[in-house]
């Protein structure tokens, strides 16, 4: 009977289909990132009530986190899938009774086994320029539909807004990370599978729990301590939320998830895209609620919506993700030079999965690099012309503080320079900086991309 064969390891050489569907691992993440953000505030409300010793506060935001809690990790636990495999033999037989009540004939004699493998096949993700063109064309259609409030008084304006405001926000909050952690994975040339590249995200979802409590609880309660009001706009403590608990926090919090990932880094390129994905992980999470909040612009949200998503798509996400990814390339080379030669759980499962097209059936070649043509180019830097990125965490981690910080020090003070002024002229002045921020981050990006290039991979790390 098959029950009395063991379970035993897979061979090395056992291939394994499955569907591919691209986009499903978007869906997942959308379902995941919006739970982690219910818990995250119900969390943060306990913490609020534990602070301000208020027991209804503490017992009615634990009835709602603890189910939650449950559930995601449910949907987050481990799956295995049971392999059942028939060999020709010698002295095998032809009938096997199989789990469920069935039989099987093989034309042959046949000696069954039976494995249990993780159900990990590789990640897929639609290709970033499809997702950059969802993202604009959304973006384009959000923005004309919401402009009609600004221009008019009308009750049919007001109703068009509603029924674009909720894609409008799932969509922008979502795809311009998803689309940069397509283009990551396709630039960085890692073999990664589902299950590793969705805790790499999950991990930054996790890492803005500690972030909330400490930007919104302990500093502002610290502030206050010391006699410095944070809640009052351009005051000394609204610049030292920004320039000081933000960037030291979210940064220390977000490098310490990238190492609770430790399992499956092997490589200073590794590192980078772990420390990468918690970083647009993170950036996620933040993303929903800058994008919610600015879709209660009124009249002004054509305005509000249009500069938030933009800004945050192809601005804040990738800072997130840049200073992040320095942090985890120098948690990479550390952690591959202390256990050269080990074996590690990237590595662990030799299982090989194959995609097949749920159309024809046929199986998938691995996708090209897209794009080698001129973001390829303005990419490649040569080795001896590229930076050298930190290999000591406290130094890579000053690094990303100090980014993150100037980020938010700057755009503060530049808010504050022309808080005075008319309205046209303060927005004006906003966008002419943070278009210059926006610049200095997409070339200061562009290196750091360059030199990961030429980071060792994980196939081969010298022994200090």
């Amino acid at each position: 009977m098959q029950a009395q064969i063991p379970l035993t390891a897979p061979p090395p050489n056992l291939v394994i289909a499955s569907k591919s569907s691209p986009w499903a691992t978007i869906w997942r993440m959308l379902g995941v990132v919006l739970l982690t953000y219910i818990i995250a505030n119900a969390i943060t409300l306990i913490a609020f009530g534990l602070w301000t010793m208020e027991p209804f506060l503490i017992i009615g935001a634990s009835i709602i986190a603890l189910p939650l809690i449950v559930l995601f990790i449910r949907i987050r636990r481990p799956r295995l899938t049971h392999i059942l495999t028939a060999n020709p033999t010698v002295g095998g037989i032809s009938f096997h009774d199989i789990p469920g009540g069935r039989r099987i004939t093989t034309p042959v004699p046949t000696r069954f086994a039976h494995h249990l493998v993780k159900d990990s096949p590789p990640l897929e993700l639609p290709p970033s320029q499809t997702l950059w063109a969802v993202f604009f064309v959304t973006l384009f259609i959000s923005v004309s539909a919401f402009l009609p409030m600004l221009l008019v008084d009308h009750p049919y304006a007001i109703l068009l807004a509603v029924i674009v405001a909720l894609p409008a926000w799932l969509i922008g909050f979502s795809i311009p990370v998803h689309a940069w952690w397509s283009f990551s994975m396709e630039y960085l040339e890692l073999d990664t599978n589902r299950w590793q590249a969705e805790m790499m995200l999950i991990a930054g979802m996790l890492s803005t729990l500690p972030a909330i409590i400490n930007n919104s609880l302990l500093f502002p309660e610290f502030l206050a301590f010391v006699g410095i009001d944070s809640f009052d706009p351009y005051s000394i403590g609204e610049l030292l939320i920004l320039a000081v608990s933000a960037p030291v926090g979210e940064e220390i919090f977000k490098a310490l998830f990238v190492l609770s990932l430790y399992r499956i880094i092997d490589s200073p390129r590794r590192g980078f895209q772990v420390g990468f994905s918690v970083g647009l992980g993170f950036a996620m999470l933040e993303n929903l609620q800058y994008i919610l909040a600015s879709l209660f612009g009124g009249e002004y949200a054509a305005i509000t919506y249009g500069m938030t998503t933009l800004v945050r798509g192809i601005g804040s996400i990738p800072g997130h993700a840049f200073w992040t990814g320095i942090s985890g390339c120098a948690i990479g080379w550390q952690l591959s030079q202390s256990r050269h030669g080990e074996k590690n759980a990237l590595h662990s499962d030799t299982t090989n999965w194959m995609l097949i097209d749920a159309s024809s059936g046929q199986a998938l070649p691995k996708r090209e690099q897209e794009d080698r043509g001129i973001i390829q180019r303005w990419l490649d830097i040569p080795a001896d012309k590229a930076w050298v990125l930190p290999k000591s965490p406290i130094l890579a981690l000053l690094w990303a503080i100090t980014a993150h910080s100037l980020w938010n020090g700057s755009s503060w003070y530049v808010s504050y320079l022309f808080r005075d002024s008319d309205l046209m002229t303060n927005l004006l002045a906003i966008i002419i900086w943070t278009v210059l921020l926006i610049s200095m981050l997409w070339f200061v990006g562009r290196h750091i991309l360059a030199s990961v290039k030429h980071l060792p991979d994980g196939k081969y790390i010298a022994p200090r």
